[in-house]
C-alpha cells in the first residue's frame, strides 16, 4: 500500500526543467529527478495574507510537505503545469494516510537530517476539474472528481493537483466531495480484497481496524462473503459493527472462533492490515486460515513466519500493493496508457470507479469513519492528531 512521498523542489530552465538541489550533494537518483522535474514546482515560503490572496491569482497554491527533520510544513507553489493526458483539479478535501504518511514522517524523525530536501505527500482527494489535457475524454471542467495521485502522477495534499486520466474519477450525483476524498484509499482497499481471491460463500477475516481496515471490511461484507473483523479497540470495533460488520475483540480467542464459525476448517482469506513490529499478526492468521488458505498482507508487519505451521496449512502468502496494476507504472499514471480491458480486467483506475459505484450506491458508507478535519494551514496540528492520539483517530480530512 506504500505511496511513497516524492522530493520536491525544482526551478524551470528555458524549456526543461532542473532538481534542486543537485545529485552531489543530495544523491538523488537520476529516474528521482525526472520524476521530481515532470512536477515542474517551485516552492516558495508563505507570505502573509494579503500575499496569499495575491498568489491565488497568480496560480500558487498550498502544498504540505514533509521537512527533512519530519516536520510538516505549508509551502506555496506554482500551480502544476498540465500534461496532455492529465487534468487538473483543484482540491476539495485531501485524506491523510495514516500509515504510509505517518510512517515517512516518524522515518524522518527518527533520522533527522535538515539538508535532506522536502517530500510531498498525500495520495487520495476529491476536488472539481479547472482543466482538462488535451487527450482527455469524458472528463470537463466543472466536474465533481475523485482523484488518486502518485508518484509519476502529481496529486495529494496541494491546492491544484495534476492527475492522470486514469487515477481520476467523475462523481455521480449523490457522491459527497468529503465522501470521495477516500477514493484512493478506497481502491487500495478493493485491491486488496481481490487479491485475497475471494468467492461468494467464503470467510474472510480482517485484522486491524484502522481506515484501511475498515473500508476492507465494509466491501467483504457488502460484497457478501462472510466477513469478520478483529482489532484491539473497542472504538474501532463499535464503529465497524455499526456499519454491519460483524467484529470480534483481538483481546479474546479469536482463532478458536473462527474454527467454531466455519466448522473446524478456517478462514478461506485472512488479510492482514496492521502496522507492527512483532511476526505474532501473521502467525495468528496461519492459525485461523484452512488448509490451502490465503494470508493477504496489507498493512506493516514482521514476518518471521512459523515454518512448519506454513507447510502444515499449504497456505498462500501474498501482499497487496497499492491500488492495482498500473501503479508506480508513469506510462499509465502519467501518460495515460491503458491496459487491455480482456487481458488485465481490473486496473487500479478501474478499482477506484467501482470504490466510487460502491458509494454511489451505498453499499459502504465512508462518512462515519471521519473523525477530524482542519484546513490546510493547520496540517500540522492534524498529523499531530495522526501521531499522538490514534485510539481516538480515523479519517482525518484537510479542506482547502
Amino acid at each position: 500500500m506504500l505511496a511513497g512521498c516524492v522530493s520536491i523542489g525544482t526551478r524551470r530552465t528555458e524549456n526543461r526543467c532542473i532538481s534542486q538541489p543537485s545529485r552531489s550533494r543530495y544523491g538523488i537518483s537520476r529516474s528521482r529527478r525526472r520524476i521530481v522535474a515532470w512536477f515542474g514546482m517551485k516552492v516558495r515560503d508563505v507570505g502573509n495574507r494579503e500575499q496569499a490572496r495575491n498568489a491565488v491569482e497568480q496560480g500558487i497554491v498550498k502544498q504540505v510537505f514533509i521537512d527533512g527533520t519530519g516536520q510538516i510544513v505549508v509551502k506555496e507553489v506554482e500551480e502544476p503545469q498540465l500534461y496532455d493526458n492529465c487534468v487538473l483539479s483543484k482540491t476539495a478535501y485531501s485524506l491523510i494516510s495514516t500509515g504510509t504518511e505517518t510512517m515517512g514522517v516518524m522515518a524522518r524523525r527518527k533520522n533527522p537530517d535538515p539538508n535532506r530536501p522536502d517530500s510531498n505527500c498525500g495520495y487520495s482527494n476529491s476536488g472539481v476539474l479547472v482543466k482538462v489535457g488535451k487527450n482527455v475524454k469524458g472528463l470537463s471542467p466543472g466536474d465533481r472528481v475523485g482523484n488518486y495521485g502518485s508518484p509519476s502522477a502529481f496529486g495529494g495534499h496541494a491546492g491544484v493537483c495534476c492527475i492522470g486520466k486514469n487515477l481520476c474519477v467523475k462523481l455521480p450525483e449523490g457522491v459527497e466531495l468529503k465522501e470521495a476524498a477516500f477514493t484512493g484509499l478506497g481502491g487500495i482497499a478493493i485491491q486488496a480484497v481481490r487479491r485475497a481471491n475471494l468467492t461468494f460463500g467464503e470467510t474472510a477475516v480482517i485484522m486491524g481496524l484502522g481506515v484501511l481496515g475498515q473500508l476492507i471490511a465494509r466491501i467483504c461484507n457488502a460484497v457478501g462473503y462472510r466477513t469478520l473483523a478483529t482489532d484491539f479497540l473497542q472504538s474501532r470495533l463499535e464503529i465497524a459493527a455499526a456499519a454491519g460488520v460483524k467484529t470480534m475483540s483481538a483481546n479474546e480467542d479469536v482463532p478458536s472462533y473462527v474454527s467454531d464459525i466455519t466448522e473446524g476448517q478456517g478462514a478461506d482469506a485472512v488479510l492482514v492490515v496492521v502496522a507492527s513490529e512483532s511476526s505474532e499478526p501473521v502467525n495468528q492468521a496461519l492459525k485461523m486460515i484452512r488448509f490451502g488458505g490465503r494470508i493477504v498482507m496489507v498493512g506493516v508487519a514482521r514476518m518471521e513466519i512459523d515454518r512448519s505451521l506454513f507447510f502444515a496449512k499449504e497456505a498462500d502468502f501474498v501482499i497487496s500493493r497499492a491500488a492495482g496494476p498500473g501503479r508506480y507504472d508513469p506510462s499509465y499514471e502519467r501518460d495515460g496508457l491503458d491496459m487491455p480491458y480482456p487481458f488485465v480486467r481490473w486496473t487500479e483506475g478501474r478499482n477506484l470507479k467501482e470504490f466510487i459505484r460502491l458509494l454511489a450506491e451505498r453499499r459502504i458508507r465512508v462518512d462515519d469513519l471521519i473523525t477530524h478535519e482542519y484546513p490546510v494551514e493547520k496540517a500540522a496540528e492534524a498529523y499531530e492528531q495522526v501521531l499522538s492520539r490514534p485510539q481516538e483517530t480515523l479519517g482525518v480530512l484537510l479542506k482547502y
